[in-house]
């Protein structure tokens, strides 16, 4: 009498077919989501149309400026008047703790403070006064320079903002991104004997997600 074939069960035949139609299922269900999300974005972006913020220095007022000269350092305090521009319709700013403010000449800072904290509405402008004041070491060399510099009239000043925001659509608190921005000025004197006149201004920036 001959063997007899073991019996086979159709279920252990489609047991991979099953594995696969399951991956097939989420794999379409995750390109699914990601459409929808990238749908949404794209409707907030079209309905939103969000616009970055603009900044520029307006005035700056001086009331220390003190050379040492038993160890060559400088006593820097100054006020720099910013003009905080949110041309969005519906999108609000927030400006959070954390931010940093630099000014220096020919590379050496001298003095460094940082932006008050606060929410900025639909198309609103804030005037911001930012204190800051150091005592950096400013060599007899940059001395020199300085002085040259303000006998021009022509006081290369460079300023440096960083600030974490946040981006509020209606009561939703968006991603904090951060801000930075550099000014770099043309004043012609910063003295505290006269309040220094701003030349000419031109300013870069960009954002961190």
């Amino acid at each position: 009498m001959g063997k007899r074939s073991a019996p086979r069960y159709p279920e252990d035949e489609n047991k991979g077919g099953g594995v696969c139609c399951c991956l097939c299922g989420c794999c379409c269900f995750l390109l699914v989501l990601l459409a929808l999300l990238a749908g949404a974005a794209a409707y907030l972006f079209y309905t939103m149309k969000p616009k970055p913020p603009s900044y520029s220095v307006s005035k700056m007022a001086v009331s220390k400026f003190d050379f040492s000269s038993s160890d060559l350092t400088l006593y820097t305090k100054l006020v720099a008047t910013v003009r905080a521009e949110n041309p969005n319709d519906k999108i609000g700013i927030k400006y959070a703790d954390g931010s940093h403010t630099v000014v220096s000449y020919r590379g050496t800072p001298l003095c460094s403070g940082k932006l008050p904290t606060f929410f900025q509405g639909h198309n609103n402008v804030t005037m911001l006064e930012i204190s800051m004041e150091g005592r950096h070491g400013f060599g007899s060399g940059l001395q020199e320079a300085l002085k040259e510099s303000e006998k021009a009239g022509n006081v290369p000043l460079d300023v440096y903002v960083t600030v974490p925001v946040q981006l509020q659509l209606d009561t939703y608190d968006l991603h904090q991104i951060k801000v930075n921005v550099h000014a770099a000025l043309v004043v012609d004197s910063i003295s505290p004997k006269k309040p220094p006149t701003i030349k000419s201004a031109t300013y870069q920036g960009n954002v961190e997600f």
